[in-house]
């Protein structure tokens, strides 16, 4: 596979990247929550065990090699006890001294541009908790051993070898739940291969000529057969997709740079920006100049 596959162009369309702000040991009474930042907050345990809370949901218990991440952010508490701990100890960091067992954790989140990622974060599971020792994914075996080993070192560059390998882990991640079924729309059909190369033209070039009849035969398919698979896979029609991807590809470009509007109308698809500016409008009930005023540098 290429570097143009589908998810692939769709995560550098997104500004995807990790970060891990978090090695530590704990003993003792402990708990962490690390939601509400609007990120995807994940945990993985390298050592000794902790208990994973979530509102409505039994206690489930985390052992060396479990990964928890939370796509759309919901709330969670990782703690020592099956029981929940007393709130005062949430989030106070790891101990000084260690004294008895202890409890490594590897905490951080993954950051992408959310609006524009809504078809893809809603197909995901509102928790992913895998256990990365044991998967007949030999890749993410390696990958999460690696990331283990170099989270529990201290050399030169693990700050950054610990983000990398993390950004690694959440592809395998994303492998492992499309092969055993558990996901669907976009995420699932990035891997289909009709509806798949049509995202990653889609994802690759906003602009770029996206009719039915081209997409259709991108995919090799009939206008409508390949218009009811879309649908079926993605969740919304193509020409909906197309929008969705444009306009928020324009959003991002208005909020993040100081490019004119004509330009940015002209790498979305709009030969005027009179056009442009109308159908922004119609998509964000704002127009491009008041957005780019009110959003500014904001990563939501």
């Amino acid at each position: 596979m290429t570097d143009d596959d589908a998810l692939s162009t769709l995560l550098r369309r997104l500004r995807f990247e990790a970060k891990v702000f978090l090695r530590a040991d704990y003993c003792g009474v402990w708990a962490v929550d690390t939601s509400g930042e609007r990120h995807i907050p994940f945990h993985l345990v390298t050592h000794g065990e902790g208990w994973l809370h979530m509102a409505g949901s039994a206690p489930r218990p985390m052992r060396p090699g479990h990964l928890v991440l939370f796509p759309n952010d919901a709330a969670h508490l990782l703690a020592s006890t099956q029981t929940p701990p007393d709130p005062s100890v949430i989030n106070q960091g790891p101990p000084v001294r260690i004294e008895g067992d202890t409890t490594t954790l590897v905490c951080g989140y993954f950051a992408l541009d959310r609006r524009a990622a809504m078809p893809l974060l809603s197909s995901l599971p509102d928790t992913m908790l895998l256990d990365l020792t044991d998967t007949e994914d030999s890749g993410a075996s390696a990958a999460v051993q690696l990331w283990m080993r170099e989270a529990a070192a201290d050399r030169l560059g693990t700050a950054v070898a610990i983000d990398l390998l993390a950004t690694l882990v959440f592809i395998h991640v994303l492998r492992i739940e499309v092969a055993a079924g558990r996901v669907k729309g976009v995420t699932a059909a990035l891997s289909n291969p009709r509806i798949g190369p049509v995202l990653a033209a889609i994802h690759a070039d906003p602009g770029g000529e996206h009719g039915i009849g081209t997409m259709a035969s991108k995919a090799g398919m009939s206008e409508s057969a390949f218009n009811t698979e879309f649908r079926d896979q993605v969740g919304m029609p193509p020409g909906q997709y197309v929008r969705h991807w444009r306009m928020h590809t324009a959003a991002r470009e208005l909020t993040t740079t100081e490019r004119s509007m004509a330009d940015i109308a002209a790498e979305v698809g709009y030969e005027s920006e009179a056009a442009f500016r109308k159908a922004f409008k119609a998509f964000f009930d704002e127009t491009p100049g008041s957005y780019r005023r009110n959003e500014g540098q904001s990563p939501d």
